[in-house]
């Protein structure tokens, strides 16, 4: 019995180290090349596997290992990805990788590539520019960042939108905007105002055919790519913790607009008969003595307005899972007190491999928004926006009314004026109260993917998205002041959902190690709907009863509604020989409900091709050349960016004849609608020597064949115009790019980067053989040979000494005081900006660091409209007027710039103005607490406190509220903002 037990111990104890000898532990530490420090959370995997770990605060790993694994993959963003043999107490060192020619973008529907295999013109823009930015949109962050992509932030509103254009402008009346797309499925613009900018991991640009014609008919204006943040395999778990609070000022107000007494002295000159008016000169002497003027402009933009942003996030994973969860709030009030936004965000994406062969993934956005933007009526009151009302308001008009003692002497202010009655005007104040609007928004951007690998380089995925949101706006009119007895109240509800299906096949494979290829085919199916209600209540009697129920009398209902569907084919063939030559191939067959049966499907392809002429014999032995590679490629793109039923004949109803309820035609049919077509060529040079000068130059060519326009009918038709394809243009310019690392050591880096892109227009046919077509009162017109956008204007000539009056030279350049527009003429300037783009640095000292990004658009002009009031001798006598007018003419040789009164202002040349800007778009101090401080804690892995800065500043001649404005003309818009922020963020 004895030796049975024995032996049964003996097998026992023989099992155990079976068992253990099946793993073993490996540990180790990871610490960058750069400055020798330890590399906190770097990914170190067994390779082949999932299994893994990060590299904790001093950068060391512990890992229990199979007993049969050779080497470990060490990986940390920003760091060239090392494969090491297992040994014990390891020592890796990660080299920068300062090319990022390992990192990997999604530039398609397949998997990612390297950029530095990429054929395509791509552009990048990592998280570290996008986080961190005090605006709720997204888009913002990439104004002057990537070479040839024009961004605009027109408003300074909180819930404001931005504006992209690429590469010039491609069509007249289709949309110009890029095509976005996130987490590999389409979304609308105005997703971005609901996603949080710090989910976001990057965003690339696709700016050539080769990189574009995959998306088809969608993609004409290039394609925005967002991917949002995951996390890793085998990671462990992180939480973040980042908290801001700031606030906004108005950028600044270019026009000096009079004081009390400038204005005063104004109606003197105008009115000489004033000087001997004692009622006249009572009140200016009133005015001037106690110093009572008012400013306007500071009155309703002159207050700081908060903004604060919360965001927590846990990033991790664990062997066969990896997620990223985040909630984000943002509260930002407007510098204008009607406006606001408040944003609740939720994000979560998870990915599973269920099997070795099956992996399945969901990527969700949650957001509700709640905003509103500064608006209200214009009943009684001749003043409609508040920008404009900064300019018109008389300075002798005050805010509160003025109180003076039985002497009547000045003693101070009283409560806020709702009427002022010497101007007629109500307070705009006033009027935003008792005109509420609220807004809201609940928006949900989700997809879920399956990914199977039957066999080794084959990868089929099937991907559902959906994007859908619920708007809600709930206007009313309070039956007091101008509105006694006459309240309103109006609800309105949109309801918009897009669901796109997406199905691939991707095969790679390699032959003979060297020659290697990737297939994919895919079908896509986008259906789109899109429904909006508005009703109307008027004649409510009492505020404290507003529902729409309660009105004596109501309007007909809005309702309107579309459907859109599109249908497409695709596949790309990438073939690469031995990291030197690569070529691809695109094709995509593309079927839209939007044009007509017979125009429905169209056919859109490219062909690229790279030479990395780096790994030639011939040059790899020049140390000093880092990286060179040639690039062409040739495609088509479509532009379908219409109207859902341009191509149908359509009628209305709601119309009264003969007293009976009747319908009529509304719209023209066109039974040959057809997609816009965009063929693009395009050549880059790529190259990075000594390892710190990155150089990108590129050329393109891109012609917009059967452009839609507004083709004019006669108005016995019953109708002003059809879409029709009838017309073409060209843009061609380059993209030049730039960037150089000055310091890299241990403890200091410098780095500086810049692009520039110059693209000019011209439109190359018009409809029925015409070389020219006017486009009344605009300013523009179109002629062959001339650029989209050139003004079109009657050239001002000055004021005539001699007499006061305004002068003007008409078609011949002779000289005239009577105004035609039959005089305009293409004057040379430009509404599109020929040159843009950004230039920045970013500077590092130890844990201390700085970066700042500048802007520019050189070259655009845009017509001050608030001019013609303020500038204008014809509305002096009610409305305010910039000290300019101070000057006007008087008598006989007197030189000015203002005419007398006598002689009308027109909209001519002299309105028009330099509209270039350069803005300091972001600059950001922080400093990243040590380490060894953080260690101490036990919890807190990182801490960093900062302070961000946008737009601080911004050089311009224009004499608007704000240049960054994309349209011809300028009128009141809600001034742009700068903001200052400081943050903590702190990981966990």
């Amino acid at each position: 019995m004895k030796r049975k037990m024995v032996l049964l111990l003996g097998l026992l104890l023989l099992g155990v180290e079976a068992i253990t000898a099946q793993t073993r532990n490996v540990t180790g530490i990871v610490i960058s090349e750069e400055d020798n420090q330890p590399v906190i959370g770097a990914s170190v995997l067994v390779q082949g596997s999932s299994k893994g770990t990060i590299t904790n605060v001093d950068g060391q790993f512990n890992l229990d290992v199979p007993a049969s694994a050779k080497t470990l993959q060490i990986s940390f963003i920003g760091m060239k990805t090392e494969v090491v043999p297992i040994k014990p107490q390891m020592k890796v060192v990660l080299k920068a990788d300062t090319q990022m020619m390992d990192e990997v973008v999604v530039v398609g529907y397949g998997t990612g590539k390297k950029l530095g295999s990429v054929v395509g013109s791509v552009s990048t823009v990592n998280s570290g520019k996008i986080a961190n930015k005090p605006v709720a949109n997204a888009g913002d962050a990439l104004q002057g960042q990537v070479a040839g992509l024009q961004v605009f932030t027109p408003s300074g509103e909180p819930s404001g939108t931005v504006v992209m254009r690429l590469r010039g402008v491609s069509s007249i009346n289709s949309d110009t905007e890029p095509l976005f797309i996130l987490d590999g499925s389409p979304i609308s613009s105005s997703a971005f105002t609901a996603l949080n900018p710090n989910d976001i991991e990057s965003m690339t640009v696709l700016k050539d055919a080769s990189s574009t014609a995959i998306y088809g008919s969608r993609a004409a204006n290039g394609v925005v790519i967002m991917t949002s943040k995951k996390g890793k395999m085998g990671q462990k778990a992180r939480i973040s913790l980042n908290a801001q609070y700031g606030w906004s000022k108005m950028t600044g107000d270019n026009a000096s607009m009079m004081n009390s007494g400038q204005w005063f002295n104004l109606q003197e000159i105008m009115d000489p008969g004033k000087l001997y008016d004692s009622a006249f000169q009572e009140r200016k002497a009133f005015y001037v003595d106690n110093g009572i003027s008012t400013d306007w402009s500071d009155v309703f933009f002159g207050k700081s307005a908060p903004t604060q942003q919360y965001d927590l996030n846990v990033v991790g994973g664990s062997e066969g899972v990896n997620y990223y969860l985040s909630f984000g709030h943002y509260d930002a009030e407007g510098i204008m007190d009607d406006s606001f936004m408040r944003r609740e965000t939720l994000r979560s994406n998870v990915e599973m491999n269920i099997t070795s062969w099956l992996k399945a993934g969901v990527n969700l956005n949650l957001s509700y928004q709640k905003y509103n933007t500064t608006s209200f009526g214009s009943v009684a009151n001749s003043v409609y926006n508040k920008a404009y009302a900064a300019r018109v308001y008389r300075p002798d008009q005050t805010v509160n009314e003025i109180l003076k003692d039985n002497e009547g002497k000045f003693i101070g202010y009283g409560k806020r004026l709702d009427y002022f009655s010497d101007l007629g005007f109500y307070n705009p104040y006033y009027l935003s109260e008792i005109q509420p609007n609220e807004r809201s928004t609940a928006r949900i951007n989700g997809n879920t993917f399956f990914n199977i690998n039957p066999v080794k380089g084959l990868n089929i995925r099937a991907a559902q998205a959906v994007e859908a949101y619920d708007y809600r706006n709930s206007h009313k009119v309070y039956p007091v002041g101008p509105f006694d007895g006459a309240g309103e109240a109006s609800e309105s509800f949109q309801r918009y959902y897009s669901f796109t299906y997406t199905n691939t096949a991707e095969y790679k494979f390699d032959l003979a190690g060297k020659h290697y290829f990737t297939v994919l085919a895919g079908q896509e199916s986008i259906i789109t709907k899109n429904e909006n209600f508005t009703a109307y209540a008027t004649k409510i009697l009492d505020k404290r009863m507003m529902l729409m129920s309660t009105g004596a009398d109501s309007d007909v209902p809005l309702h309107t509604k579309y459907n859109k569907v599109f249908n497409s084919y695709f596949g790309t063939i990438s073939y690469n020989y031995d990291d030197r030559y690569y070529i691809d191939l695109a094709g995509r067959r593309d079927g839209s409900s939007l044009f007509a049966k017979q125009n429905q499907w169209a056919t859109f392809y490219s062909v690229g091709a790279m030479w990395n002429m780096k790994k030639e014999k011939f040059l790899q032995d020049i140390s000093w050349l880092t990286g060179l590679q040639l690039k062409a490629s040739y495609g088509t793109t479509g532009n379908s960016g219409i109207s859902p039923y341009n191509a149908l004949a359509l009628v209305s109803g709601g119309l009264i004849y003969d007293g009976k309820a009747g319908i009529a035609p509304s719209t023209v049919g066109n039974d040959n609608l057809t997609w816009e077509s965009m063929k693009t060529l395009n050549v880059g040079l790529s190259t990075r020597v000594f390892d710190r000068v990155s150089l990108d130059i590129e050329f393109y060519n891109r012609h917009t064949a059967d452009m839609l326009m507004a083709y004019p009918l006669s108005f016995t038709t019953g109708h002003s115009n059809s879409v029709e394809n009838v017309a073409s243009m060209r843009n061609r310019g380059f993209d030049l790019s730039l960037a150089v690392d000055i310091i890299r050591n241990k403890d200091w880096n410098w780095s500086v980067s810049g692009n520039i892109n110059y693209n000019k227009n011209e439109i190359t046919k018009l409809f029925n053989g015409l070389d020219e077509y006017t486009l009344p009162d605009t300013g523009l017109k179109m002629e062959v040979g001339k650029a989209w956008g050139e003004y079109y204007y009657v050239r001002w000539a000055g004021v005539d000494p001699r007499d006061g009056y305004n002068m003007w030279y008409d078609k011949n350049g002779n000289l005239t005081k009577n105004y035609s527009e039959e005089d305009a003429v293409f004057v040379g300037k430009q509404r599109y900006a020929p040159w843009s783009g950004g230039f920045g640095t970013q500077a590092g000292w130890k844990g201390i660091f700085i970066s700042a990004d500048f802007s520019f658009m050189l070259g655009q002009y845009m017509m001050n409209n608030e001019r013609y009031f303020t500038e204008n001798p014809t509305f002096a006598g009610s409305n305010n007027q910039t000290t300019k007018v101070l000057s006007i003419w008087q008598k006989p040789g007197d030189v000015t710039d203002i005419a007398v009164a006598d002689s009308p202002m027109q909209f001519d040349t002299h309105l028009l103005e330099n509209a270039s800007f350069m803005r300091l778009k972001n600059l950001t101090i922080g400093y990243n607490l040590p380490a060894q401080w953080l260690r101490k804690t036990g919890v807190i892995n990182s801490a960093k406190v900062y302070f961000t800065g946008r737009n601080l500043l911004t050089v311009t001649k224009y004499q608007g509220y704000d240049p960054e404005v994309d349209s011809n003309l300028q009128l009141g818009n809600y001034p742009n903002t700068k903001q200052y922020t400081f943050g903590i963020e702190l990981t966990f």
